[in-house]
């Protein structure tokens, strides 16, 4: 009986579910993103503190489309890249990634307005 529990539990998903660092690495995400600092697209921590502070109660959704539709143009400092789609990440994988980019939010620096327009110390200047 506990081997067919187990075999049930593998098989949902819920025995073996990825972590939020596992999806990145195996996606790449790091190669254009940090966590708190800018590198070739916005700080983990910079999409966190915006998506909480501009789309509130959307946050999370509005950074699961952005995963798996990609995105341009929401970050003026940024607008020579684009993230391509991330389509093939199941509903649970996104979910996760949002969930962990939301709680960074917290690492973000600078004092500006946040609206990632590359004016102050928003989500543009004063990342390290």
């Amino acid at each position: 009986m506990r081997k067919i529990f187990i075999a049930s539990l593998a098989l949902s998903g819920l025995l073996f579910a990825q972590s939020a660092e596992e999806i990145i690495d195996e996606n790449g995400c790091l190669a254009c993103h940090a966590v708190a600092s800018k590198k070739a697209a916005p700080a983990f921590a910079g999409i966190g503190k915006r998506n909480k502070r501009f789309e509130g109660a959307n946050a999370k959704s509005t950074i699961m489309n952005s995963i798996k539709n990609g995105s341009s143009g929401k970050y003026p400092m940024f607008s020579e890249s684009a993230m391509p789609p991330f389509a093939n990440l199941s509903q649970e994988e996104l979910s996760t990634l949002a969930d962990y980019i939301l709680a960074q939010s917290s690492k973000a620096h600078g004092r500006g307005n946040g609206r990632g327009m590359g004016q102050g110390m928003g989500m543009g200047r004063g990342m390290n």
